[in-house]
């Protein structure tokens, strides 16, 4: 099949001091129920994750399997969104053998999945991660990779609802493709907060078409080694400045263990301690800082702040294999880890970076 493959859609500024708000789907107007879907149409998105959707069979160093786990960039993105939000949408690909499991757990997140298009003769996407000794992990794709970005979900295909969203997690496709959609999203919704996570296909490119994208966007947030590739610096001071220099208002260094640099480009920046928790399972951690990024960023905070709340959401993404469950303790929870996390941020200044 190829991109004409029949398809279908399934399914102020805040005090740094402010109390958090989690939405609660355990009580009686927020836990889904027989008339879901209804209520997921009469309320848009507020944000969307634009990214692929992936079942993830996962293998850790000392043999234990964890098959069938719901995944993928966007997915990650959506519980990092979720700890702060509860107006979501999920515009991606799926084959016709999606599961109503996995439909479910997504539900059971409040997203709306009107922007899940569905493929014909297509199966959900697959890959295999593979866990070795010191966090080291290795994904292999069990999809044929051209297979994959044929059928990822096309702008043209987006709910038009989706479009008038205050904030995007961008994950998809080439570096000239992503230029295409920034432009595409720019020009239907000027205002929305745009956060761009590079995929594998976009560490290489032109001043210019870096440029292009970064000039676009609200923020952008590699990890250590995409940012190397990206600038072809090997210092985080290189990286930062050369990203910064390519247009971008706000960078985000994720740096693991040691948690994120987050720099601006009047120059201001910001050591993000990484937030402790149980780790049990590392992958789609980046992707929910991310997510968490962008709904704190559109609503208004100061950056630190953003980047403190985007720590808190990577921390809920490490603790289980595939989505958390969020509860009535979420709200709280969610609180004490982020008084801990602005307690620990430290500012200096780009070009003195730690």
């Amino acid at each position: 099949m190829n991109n004409e493959s029949v398809s279908r859609s399934v399914g102020q500024s805040v005090s740094s001091e402010s109390a958090v708000r989690i939405p609660d789907l355990t009580s009686g107007t927020d836990r889904p129920h027989s008339d879901f879907r209804l209520r997921q149409r009469q309320r848009s998105p507020d944000y969307v994750a634009y990214s692929g959707l992936i079942i993830d069979d996962i293998v850790l160093p000392d043999g234990r399997t964890f098959f069938n786990t719901l995944g993928g960039s966007g997915t990650h993105a959506l519980v990092g969104m979720r700890v702060w939000s509860d107006h979501l949408g999920y515009f991606a690909a799926i084959g016709s053998d999606f599961s109503r499991d996995h439909r479910e757990q997504l539900e059971r997140l409040g997203i709306d999945l009107r922007g899940l298009i569905e493929r014909d003769d297509y199966p959900t996407a697959r890959a295999w991660q593979l866990f070795e000794p010191e966090e080291r992990r290795v994904e292999v794709f069990r999809t044929d990779i051209e297979d994959f970005y044929r059928h990822e979900a096309r702008f043209e295909e987006m709910p038009s609802d989706y479009l008038e969203a205050r904030g995007f997690h961008l994950h998809f496709g080439t570096l000239l493709q992503t230029a295409e959609l920034v432009e595409k999203l720019r020009a239907v919704n000027p205002t929305a907060c745009l956060v761009w996570e590079p995929t594998a296909l976009q560490f290489t490119g032109t001043n210019d078409e870096f440029s292009t994208v970064l000039s676009r966007v609200d923020l952008v947030s590699p990890d250590l080694g995409e940012a190397r590739q990206m600038t072809g610096h090997s210092t985080i001071e290189g990286m930062v400045e050369t990203l910064l220099g390519w247009g971008v208002p706000v960078v985000a260094l994720r740096m693991g263990a040691r948690g994120s640099l987050v720099a601006m480009s009047g120059g201001e920046a910001y050591t993000i301690p990484a937030v402790p928790t149980n780790v049990v399972d590392t992958t789609g951690a980046g992707d929910a800082y991310c997510g968490g990024f962008l709904v704190a960023l559109e609503s208004g905070v100061d950056t630190a702040e953003a980047g403190a709340r985007a720590a808190v959401s990577a921390s809920f993404a490490l603790e289980q294999f595939g989505v958390p469950i969020f509860d009535e303790q979420t709200q709280a929870e969610a609180e004490r880890r982020l008084t801990w996390a602005r307690e620990r941020i430290v500012a200096s200044q780009v070009g003195a970076v730690p």
